[in-house]
């Protein structure tokens, strides 16, 4: 007869990775211990100790206050030991000897996986009730190699020396690296026995850091579990609502536990509603949920780090088999209605933040939160203005898409009046949220009324003259304002881009002293500064000058003069902006300069001047870029500003059917 060998050096390679788990090795062996203590059956639980000692590199490597690297643990118990079974299960691949308490017999070969050694010494009493030390080695190289085995006058005792963490497992957050966040998670993974009252005494050993986990949890969880049984498709399951004040965790969490230990775990901020802790008076809290049922330990997987169970139910399902999705969805439905009191609460913060940041900083979405409530799941009681601003223009943003999409064939109509579509009009604003009715209707018609009101000025008065470029300049950007003394409403400067638009400040006829550290009284007609990060500065600078309808004659080549305001606002660099804050421009700061005019007969001798130009198509401008100056210039036809402007909205103006003639 053969058997069948195994290759302990393959086997070890083959187990799947864990390192969402670093730790879990480690936490098996603590495990282990636990069973031992369970078997020697001491009259009290009690009675079992376990001790877990963190080793850590020479401190002699490191400075006062350094973090050392984790080598290995030693972790030390008082129970049964390796007895003759034990020690035979231990030999043994894919061990059944505790199929009851849900071991699947590769415990010990993930010690191989993280390690690069064990070695065991163990203090037991033999079948004729005489005390013997069993040590031995384990390894991927040689296997199981036993030193001795002799006759021993020592307490029952068995201490595993884990040797030679890892650095691809070590290295990881999950394997924690302080005393304080080791011991936690210990406790955090072995809760089940705590709360069952199974839990023997046990003390993590870092350094000078002696930590009881049994205090942990007398002190920090204990008073504050609530347990609930709850029906699955047939099965039972039973579940642990945790406060956790002392948890170095910071999101709130559920388990799903098997054979006293957990397994699975799932982020319960999105349930939720919140990743943030919870306030319990002066406390903070996270929340925790541990779940166990007979169905769990049932189909825990062999390697312990997920269930053999479906994740959707489907037409073949067994009865009494509720899947994975089934499981979590009921669970979190009891976590929300156990939290609901202080979900209302956290909620209520939020909604206060929210408005007062509306009410004071941006008015203009108001009406995000009524019709997005969502925006609540991403905000926290207390994220900062920026995260809050971030949010909440994401979700204007999705919800125009929405709209546009959901209106599209209400907007498919043709060469309407506005008259005429007031039957259309009513139907969609049946459907429509206060977005579109403000940002798509009176908005566009906004913008046509703004567009034929520019075209009216560039045309001959009654007087038979054209307007000065005032007349214009006010249309687009009113004189002597700035973005601060100006609504977004109350200036047009997408009539020549829209991405001048979005803006982060902006200028009109004002001094460049006004505005700047500078002493020139020069008063460009508008200047902006845009794409401002953190770091205040501006990647972006556009510098605009407007010359009045069909002139013929210049006092100055357009050019020159705004490379003039351009040379003056990159000498200086620094910008005053109302609120006593500066922003700068950088030596890598664009500029994009426009001189609009009527392209007359001296514009084009400037142009030909200047000799870098390229004209336009259809003759109604100019582009260069002045590379020296890292400034791209254009010299555009009024008639082209209108021109562009149409093309670029007839599509918008078509789809409400208002005509763009």
């Amino acid at each position: 007869m053969s058997f069948l060998k195994m290759d302990l050096e393959g086997k070890v390679r083959n187990l799947p990775s864990f390192k969402t788990e670093a730790l879990l090795p480690v936490f098996e062996a603590i495990v282990n211990s636990i069973h031992a203590i369970e078997d020697r059956k001491f009259p009290s639980i009690e009675d079992g100790r376990i001790s877990i000692e963190v080793n850590r590199e020479d401190a002699g490597l490191f400075g006062e206050n350094e973090i050392r690297p984790v080598v290995g643990f030693v972790i030390t118990d008082n129970g049964i030991g390796f007895n003759e079974s034990n020690f035979s299960s231990f030999e043994t691949s894919d061990s059944t000897y505790k199929k009851e308490r849900g071991g699947k017999g590769i415990g010990r070969l993930l010690w191989l996986k993280a390690f690069d050694s064990v070695y065991v010494s163990s203090v037991y009493v033999d079948s004729a009730s005489q005390r013997r030390h069993r040590k031995f080695a384990f390894n991927t190289k040689d296997g199981i190699k036993e030193d001795s085995n002799t006759e021993s006058s020592e307490d029952q005792a068995t201490t595993v020396y884990l040797n030679g963490f890892k650095d691809e497992y070590r290295r990881l957050p999950t394997a924690y690296k302080t005393p304080s966040k080791i011991a936690q998670r210990i406790l955090e993974h072995c809760l089940s026995y705590f709360i069952s009252g199974a839990a023997p005494s046990i003390v993590v050993i870092d350094q000078d850091e002696q930590t009881s986990l049994n205090a942990l949890f007398s002190e920090d969880i204990k008073n504050n579990v609530v347990n609930e049984t709850l029906k699955i498709e047939g099965q039972v399951f039973s579940l642990a609502h945790m406060r956790l004040y002392g948890t170095h965790d910071k999101m709130h969490n559920m388990a799903l536990c098997a054979n006293g230990r957990d397994v699975k775990g799932y982020s319960l901020s999105s349930v939720l509603g919140t990743g943030s802790q919870f306030d319990n008076e002066s406390d903070k809290f996270t929340y925790a949920l541990y779940v166990t049922s007979p169905y769990l330990d049932q189909h825990v997987s062999s390697h312990r780090m997920g269930f053999e169970i479906p994740d959707e139910p489907s037409l073949f399902s067994l009865e009494n088999s509720p899947s994975l999705k089934q499981v979590v969805s009921k669970v979190s439905d009891s976590a929300r209605e156990h939290l609901k009191d202080i979900l209302q609460v956290t909620r209520s913060r939020k909604e206060e933040i929210v408005a007062n940041y509306i009410a004071n900083e941006n008015p203009s979405l108001r009406a995000v939160p009524h019709y997005c409530p969502e925006v609540y799941d991403e905000i926290e009681p207390n994220s900062s203005p920026e995260k809050i601003n971030e949010v909440l223009y994401r979700y204007k943003g999705r919800a125009e898409f929405s709209i546009r999409k959901q209106s599209a064939e209400l907007l498919k109509t043709q060469n309407k009046s506005l008259e005429e579509m007031s039957d259309i009009y009513e139907k969609l604003t049946e459907k429509i949220t206060d977005f579109q009715k403000d940002n798509l209707v009176n908005y566009l018609c906004d913008r046509k009324r703004v567009i034929a009101l520019l075209e009216k000025k560039l045309e001959l008065n009654s007087d038979g003259k054209f307007s000065n470029e005032d007349i214009v300049h006010d249309i687009i950007f009113p004189r002597k304002t700035t973005t601060d003394h100006l609504s977004f409403e109350n200036h047009n400067l997408w009539i020549i881009d829209e991405n001048l638009t979005f803006h982060n400040f902006a200028a009109s006829d004002k001094p460049l002293n006004q505005i700047m550290d500078s002493e020139s009284e020069e008063r460009p007609d508008i200047v902006a500064f845009a794409e401002i990060d953190e770091d205040k500065i501006a990647r972006a600078v556009s510098i605009i000058e407007f010359k009045k309808p069909q002139r013929t004659a210049f006092d100055e080549d357009p050019t020159r003069q705004l490379y003039r305001y351009l040379r003056e606002i990159r000498g200086v660099k620094k910008v005053k902006l109302p609120n006593g804050r500066d922003l700068n421009v950088s030596e890598n700061t664009r500029f994009y300069c426009y001189a609009i005019c009527d392209i007359t007969p001296a514009i084009r001798t400037y142009t030909e001047n200047v000799g870098q130009y390229a004209e336009l198509k259809g003759e109604l401008g100019f582009y260069m870029y002045n590379k020296a100056l890292n400034a791209h210039t254009e010299i555009l036809a009024f008639d082209k500003i209108v021109v562009d402007v149409k093309r670029r909205h007839r599509a918008f103006f078509e789809k409400l059917g208002i005509s763009d003639s």
